[in-house]
């Protein structure tokens, strides 16, 4: 309705309008500049999640993980779980910052014996570079140290094939041809070693850690929207028969602790990646359960639940429209906290025996390969131990900061400040 109209309905006259003292246009001020300007909501969320040093620190150490555990596999010129070369003495390689390795051997030792016969060969004169690099100690004993190059060892046994194929051949060997084959030799940069397999231990970690945390969020993710949809409804429904028959089956399955029903459940269905997820989602959604029926039921009778129940608001929307956003902070803090634990029960499943796969490999499998390997190479085992407690930490942090970020009685309380 215009001003017009509105003054003809009324019967509002020209003498009349006169009288009303209206604010001249001059003197008209924006709500803004008095009430300041209107926040959004979601700016202040990240402001307040990334306003703690630490929070942001571990955010960032969390992205790190991730985009390496996903990047290096993709670039890394080794394959994961799988030999970085098919010549011998690939396995136990030494990290690339060291150029000499040295084992304790006899005269039956295989990399000796490899030794004497390319010294005793006709091309002996061609593996220099790597027998320059062989010492052992003076001890008269059947036993003694054994220096080496083991980077030097693999090439020159992969040219040692060759030569001996092009003799038997009939091929002439001379400097131009020998230049030639190690030209096609590739060289091992493998920047912390390899395993008793031959695998490259940087790329196969990295794998491992892609694959426990995609298999955690997928897993976390179902495990949120299953609890939090059932708990809401057991919340808005706490004393009923329904609630009482959810919260005894509940019960029943956290009497026990999670590692005994994965256990169970991976015996009965299997130890692959399709059925550890359905063991951990079968396990793990009754936490959320609980814990989002205890949230709800804190805040279904405060004042603007009551309000929307009162015009006649249906069930569903007092849950996900009215309550549900007052604990989704704490909601969001459960949900980032269960990814390491996710992670964590992945790790200790395999490094108890029961999710150890053929073709493939997880950090906890690794963990327990590494145990009688880490003599040789301490990375095996340093690595992926790193970064199991990089992740574990960083997410413990970013979910107090998802919680002050998002939490609303945190945010009332810092407004009042």
């Amino acid at each position: 309705m215009t001003v017009n109209e509105f003054n003809k309905q009324y019967k509002i006259s020209a003498e009349m309008q006169s009288k009303f003292n209206l604010i001249p246009d001059a003197k008209k001020q924006l709500g803004s500049s008095i009430a300041g300007k209107p926040k959004k909501m979601v700016i202040e969320i990240f402001k307040r999640f990334f306003s703690n040093p630490i929070v942001t620190i571990s955010f960032v150490i969390f992205i790190a993980i991730l985009l390496a555990s996903i990047i290096i596999p993709l670039t890394s010129p080794y394959e994961a779980k799988v030999g970085v070369s098919k010549t011998r003495f690939s396995e136990y390689l030494p990290p690339l910052y060291s150029s000499s390795k040295t084992i304790p051997a006899d005269y039956r030792n295989e990399i000796w014996k490899f030794y004497q016969t390319l010294k005793n060969s006709e091309f002996a004169k061609y593996y220099g570079f790597f027998l320059n690099t062989v010492s052992r100690d003076s001890t008269s004993s059947p036993d003694f140290n054994l220096t080496y190059n083991p980077y030097a060892l693999h090439t020159v046994a992969a040219l040692h094939e060759r030569l001996t194929l092009l003799k038997s051949s009939g091929k002439v060997i001379n400097d131009a041809v020998v230049a030639e084959e190690l030209a096609k030799i590739p060289r091992l940069n493998t920047l912390l070693g390899t395993s008793e397999t031959g695998y490259d231990i940087w790329t196969t970690t990295w794998y491992a850690s892609w694959k426990a945390i995609r298999v955690a969020l997928l897993v976390a993710i179902v495990q949120t929207v299953i609890g939090v949809s059932i708990g809401a409804f057991l919340g808005f429904h706490a004393g009923k028969m329904v609630d009482t028959i959810g919260m005894r089956i509940i019960d029943i399955i956290q009497s026990l602790p999670e590692l005994i029903w994965l256990l169970l459940f991976v015996i009965i269905l299997g130890a692959n990646e399709t059925t550890l997820i359905i063991a951990l989602i079968l396990v793990g959604w009754s936490t959320p359960v609980s814990t989002t029926r205890l949230f709800i039921i804190t805040v279904k009778d405060e004042e603007y639940i009551v309000a929307a129940k009162s015009v006649g608001s249906s069930t569903a929307r007092q849950v996900f429209v009215h309550a549900l956003p007052a604990i989704l902070g704490k909601i969001a803090t459960n949900f980032v906290r269960r990814i390491p634990a996710i992670i964590l029960s992945i790790s200790a499943l395999a490094f108890l025996g029961f999710f150890k796969e053929k073709d493939d490999v997880n950090l906890g499998q690794m963990l327990i390969d590494a145990l009688p390997q880490v003599s040789n190479n301490f990375w095996i085992l340093l690595l992926p131990s790193l970064i199991l407690l990089t992740l574990s930490l960083s997410l413990q942090f970013v979910a107090l900061g998802v919680h002050d970020a998002l939490d609303p009685k945190v945010i009332t309380k810092g407004r009042k400040r």
